[in-house]
């Protein structure tokens, strides 16, 4: 029994990015909404919460207010804290909605968010930030490593019920997963590519989205300063907090539409790794049950 040499083929990855946009415009509306908004939401509350820490820096006179700065500090940590979360979460849940699309399952975002607060899921997600975390401690391309291998992680949990270290290590054998040893064929060089366009697309798009808010904001700085009047830091600061805060939130709808393309970039790449990978598992099981000799990994089709 010799396995289609369609099946042990990759899918190219111009390919791939092509069918998560396709995909992208037309779940859009289904999933965008409810985990933009929650993320752009906490991205305002974080962009005030520093604004008015920052106070504690520049009150007029040039003396800072220590008390105000030390009150502010806990609640600038508090609102770093429950940004992350927040934005984990509803990330999460995108890449739930996305393996659902894929999966031909239709999209249920009630489901895919009371799917990410279960405990599992949870827990999972804090495994993650430790290993990435402890990574990075340790000189930075351990971490970098780590985020590539264990990318399909939240994909692993919404695909195939397996939670821990289970879905770690799922995660891990999938991006690993190259028989031929070929290097653009590599999940590990797909994903990063991904992730490096996702993040040029996000910087792109985010500031085309903030750059009139910037210029806004600059030019009135500068007549103030070019018409001779006293700036204090602390009232400029709160008076530009106008122009940050509608910045920061369409800056930050921007960067989750970036990321619903990304996630359904992830899940077609893990269907395409998974379909590849089970068919040769199933193909050898079948040649060990008939007592035959294992058949080797094909390679590509010779050209005629």
């Amino acid at each position: 029994m010799s396995l289609e040499p369609a099946l042990s083929e990759p899918k190219p990855f111009r390919i791939l990015i092509d069918e998560a946009m396709t995909l992208t415009r037309r779940y859009f509306r289904p999933i965008y909404p409810s985990v933009a908004i929650p993320v752009s939401l906490i991205s305002v509350v974080l962009s005030i919460v520093q604004s008015y820490w920052m106070k504690g820096f520049l009150q007029t006179g040039g003396r800072p207010d220590f008390s105000m700065l030390l009150s502010g500090c806990a609640g600038f940590i508090a609102a770093i804290l429950a940004a992350v979360i927040v934005n984990t979460l509803a990330n999460t849940a995108m890449v739930a909605a996305c393996v659902d699309a894929v999966d031909g399952k239709g999209v249920d975002m009630g489901r895919s968010w009371k799917f990410v607060l279960r405990a599992a899921v949870l827990g999972t997600l804090v495994m993650v930030w430790i290993a990435v975390a402890i990574g990075l401690v340790l000189l930075i391309i351990p971490g970098l490593y780590l985020m590539l291998v264990l990318s399909l992680t939240a994909v692993v949990m919404a695909s195939e019920s397996r939670f821990g270290y289970g879905a770690l290590s799922r995660s891990a054998e999938l991006v690993r997963y190259n028989p031929q040893r070929r290097f653009l064929a590599n999940p590990k060089t797909k994903v990063a590519a991904l992730f490096g366009i996702a993040y040029l697309l996000s910087l792109v798009v985010s500031l085309l989205v903030q750059l009139p808010f910037t210029i806004v904001s600059n030019i009135l700085v500068a007549r103030k300063v070019a018409g001779g009047m006293p700036v204090d830091p602390a009232a400029l600061t709160k008076s530009l907090l106008w122009f940050q805060v509608p910045s920061t939130f369409l800056g930050s709808l921007a960067s989750m539409a970036v990321a619903l393309y990304t996630s359904f970039g992830l899940a077609l790449l893990y269907f395409d790794i998974r379909r590849r990978k089970e068919g040769i598992d199933l193909e050898a099981a079948i040649a060990r049950l008939a007592g035959k000799p294992e058949t080797a990994i094909p390679g590509p089709v010779p050209a005629q």
